[in-house]
């Protein structure tokens, strides 16, 4: 159904991508931010991103991030490094671009898809809220684990592979 409004809208599907990931997590970092390091692969290119959430807000995730020139060698370094592998995940994303706004589906293992709206400031986001029609005041703002914890009683870190099946 948002993929249909989003066509109506005349966003333009910009791809659809399996991602994995291998989340690095070091003793502390949880309790100060819920700090980690996220390796992620499409398969063609590898970003590296240190992600540390400060606020349950829009802007709320600082984030710090780079490519590499391979998933395989950053995995193995932070593994040599001793940072601790909290787990190896995959969510496949269907993207869309409407002006400056960025529309992500998120299908991950064992839940129903998730939509992000991202956009250089709230305002814009909220704009994209509202061309489909989605209510402001049901947004939430926290990470995947969360969601996953809160609203469907997975906890992610109980897989070291957060994968699909096939």
């Amino acid at each position: 159904e948002i993929e249909k409004k989003l066509e109506e809208l005349g966003a333009k599907r910009i791809g659809l991508f399996t991602f994995d990931e291998w989340i690095f997590q070091p003793k502390g970092w949880e309790e100060s931010g819920r700090r980690r390091v996220r390796v992620r692969t499409d398969g063609k290119k590898t970003w590296v991103t240190y992600k540390a959430t400060i606020a349950l807000s829009i802007d709320g995730t600082e984030e710090v991030e780079f490519e590499a020139s391979s998933a395989e060698n950053v995995v193995k370094f932070f593994q040599v490094s001793e940072f601790p592998l909290l787990r190896h995940q995959q969510k496949r994303r269907t993207r869309y671009e409407l002006g400056d706004i960025t529309f992500e589906i998120d299908n991950w293992p064992k839940i129903p898809e998730i939509l992000e709206i991202e956009a250089h400031s709230e305002k814009e986001v909220r704009k994209g809220a509202e061309l489909l029609g989605l209510d402001w005041g049901k947004v939430i703002f926290v990470d995947q684990r969360e969601i996953h914890k809160k609203y469907y009683g997975i906890d992610m870190d109980a897989f070291p592979e957060y994968v699909f099946e096939n």
